[in-house]
Parts: structure tokens; sequence; C-alpha cells
């Protein structure tokens, strides 16, 4: 009997409606700090399903779907923002244009099409009559792209009191298993000089000068490595300073960015950056910096053991597709789900995430559709009743 099921559930998912859906989706632009817009379409889909739903005083869009009888709680986490367009792109950012298998336009992969999976794959078990023992909750939040933690909609959702047994995060992962994904952090260095006139440059301190032996220590610090996520990563991201070049210049301001792996944190590489400037200020008593840890994010890990990453194998294997259990290399809210509530999370979505903020976005719509496969039949073996 559960066979039948299985195939009922997958036979309700439909490859025109996602096709439709994320047309739709992509249509409605939803820039960070924009997204009312396309959240109000959304939550009005979700209450046609059948689902109980509400847009949240932060613009989150939730949506509850309960079970016949008791059970745990499992959350499907996407965001409705995205990047902004950015320049470089030779299809319509909102035109959710289709070639071949493509459909591109901006957020196609990130992550409009994990919140369209969500959607589908919940409809199918309704649709399926799927007994649950349990509850669907679908969060879909704002803001997940800034770079400003307090203005997260998981992270806002979360101090409002959200709790679940387990989650699925929707990032954009080639429909790899990610039991873990990179924290970000960013440092703000400044270097401190004495201005002077470009033809005497000796009665000066460069700042930039200065800033580029800082820059010099930080390329010989290792970036952190990890079994699922690989290596982090250092990278001196935004410089600036002087007002023109025959003076020189008194400060100089550098942004560098750390990807850490698990087992690293903020407190650790800025006390790198600390260090680096003491030992600049012995070896040279002319030399004078400051640094901020302005930006700290953590990484997530989980369990390969965890029920969800479990039924979630146990969808790929139901379907007949082979499964990598990884991590992935980039930031998401996975981070708040695990460290700030605790809740075991899996990162699993379709689209790669290396082409997410670039010009030309797109995702791949049989992915979409396996995408929707996967979340439904983990959704079923781990609510079944």
């Amino acid at each position: 009997m559960n066979n039948k099921l299985e195939d009922r559930i997958l036979g309700a998912i439909n490859t025109h409606e996602i096709i439709e859906l994320l047309s739709d989706f992509v249509k409605i632009p939803s820039i960070s700090g924009e997204e009312a817009r396309l959240a109000a379409y959304e939550a009005d889909i979700c209450s046609k399903i059948g689902l109980d739903t509400k847009i949240d005083s932060h613009g989150n869009v939730i949506a509850v779907l309960k079970g016949n009888k008791p059970g745990p709680r499992i959350a499907l986490n996407s965001h409705l923002d995205t990047v902004g367009f950015g320049e470089g792109w030779s299809k319509d950012p909102v035109g959710a244009e289709i070639e071949g298998d493509r459909l591109y336009g901006r957020g196609s992969a990130d992550c409009k099409a994990s919140m369209v999976a969500h959607l589908i794959a919940t409809k199918a078990l309704i649709e399926a009559k799927a007994d649950l023992s349990g509850e669907i909750v679908i969060t879909h939040v704002v803001e997940e792209e800034v770079q400003n933690t307090a203005r997260k909609g998981t992270v806002r959702m979360i101090k409002d009191g959200f709790q679940a047994d387990m989650a699925i995060n929707g990032e954009a992962t080639d429909l790899n298993i990610c039991v873990a994904c990179e924290g970000m952090l960013e440092v703000k260095i400044n270097t401190l000089g004495l201005r002077a006139h470009g033809s005497t440059p000796e009665k000066g301190i460069n700042a930039i000068s200065q800033m580029c032996k800082v820059i010099n220590e930080i390329s010989k610090l290792q970036p952190g490595y990890n079994k699922y996520t690989g290596y982090g990563s250092i990278v001196p991201g935004v410089i600036k300073g002087g007002e023109r070049s025959s003076v020189v210049p008194d400060e100089c301001e550098l942004r560098v960015s750390r990807f850490i792996v698990p087992g690293e944190n903020g407190p650790m590489f800025y006390s790198q950056i600390l260090g680096i400037i003491e030992r600049l200020k012995i070896a040279d008593e002319k030399f004078n910096a400051r640094a901020e840890l302005v930006y700290n994010s953590n990484p997530s890990l989980i369990s390969e053991d965890e029920i969800v990453v479990q039924r979630m194998i146990d969808a790929h294997k139901y379907i007949g597709l082979p499964y990598t259990v990884s991590g992935t290399p980039q930031h998401d809210d996975a981070d708040y789900l695990v460290n700030m509530a605790n809740i075991p999370t899996v990162i699993y979505g379709p689209g790669h995430g290396k082409i997410a903020h670039m010009p030309d976005e797109y995702v791949l719509i049989p992915d979409v559709v396996t995408a929707a496969k996967v979340y439904a039949l983990t959704m079923f073996y781990a609510l079944r009743g």
C-alpha cells in the first residue's frame, strides 16, 4: 500500500504546473526589501492549496499543513528575496525565458525554484491524501540576502519563537544532500597615515602602502578545511583610500571576507587580523591601524544520522536517484535554524549555487521537478502515520 501511495504522490507532481508557477515567481521582482508583492502572490497560492497561511509582521510567508495525527513538525525554509539584477544579462532578468531545459531569470535558482518545489510537493501530499502524523510548515522569508543578521527573516522568525523538529533549507545545492554550510565573516581594516604633498612623500605616511603590508600578511593565512564543505576562503574584496594621486593618503580602508568551515568562528579570524596589526606595529613604529568585525555568521553542521537526512536518502532511493552527502561552501539560513533554534536542517535544492548571483541566472526545469519529488517523499517518510 505504501508503494502505491508513494507513486500517487509522485504522480501528483506536474511539470507544466511547476513551469507555470516558477515563471510567475520569476516575473515578480523581489530584490531584498521589495518582497511584499511576491509574498502576497505566494500567500494567495498557499491558501488556495489549502494551507493555513499568513504573512507575519516581518513579511515572511508562513503556511501550515496539519496532518491527521500528532507528530513531528518539518519546516521547509527558503527566501523570497534576490540580489539585484546587475549588468551583463543577455536575457530579461524578469522574463522567465525558457531555452531547452533552462528557465532564466533573477532568483530562478536562488531561491524561487525551491520555493515552487516546496509548494508543489506539499500540494502533491494533499492530492494523494497522504496520512500524515505531524505538520509541515513552509517558511519563505524576507531579506536572506542582506548582510545584516538582525534584518534576516529567518532570524526574526526564530526570535519570535519559531520551532520545528527538523527542516529542509532550499538553497541551490545541485540536488546534493548537504549536512553543512560555511559561515561568512567580514572584517573592516583601516590603516592610518599622514597626509603630505605628492612632491614630498617622505614627509607623510602612505596609508595605502601600509595597507599593502596588511594584505601581504593576510595572504599568508590558510583557510580552514572540512570534509563536507571543502576549503574555506579569504578574500580582500573592497579597498578604498586616497583623494588624488598628488596627495599622500592618510587613510585606507579594506574589507576582507572569510568563509569559515565547521569548527571555525568569527573571533578566531578577528584575532588573526589583530595579530597581524600588532606584528606590523612592532616592525614599524609608524604603522597604525584598527580593525572591526562587522559581520559574523556561523557554519552549520548536522549528523548524517539525523532523521531528515535519512528520510531524504530514502526518497532518493525510492525514485532511483544517486545521491551524495556533502556540504555547501555558501552561507545560508541553515546557520540560524541549526545554531539559534537547534533545528536539524538539511540543505537541498535545485540549481547551481555558483551561478546564483550571476548574469543569466538559470535553473534546470527537470531539477525543479526532481526536487519537488524528493521534498514530497522526504516529508511523507518523516511524517507518515
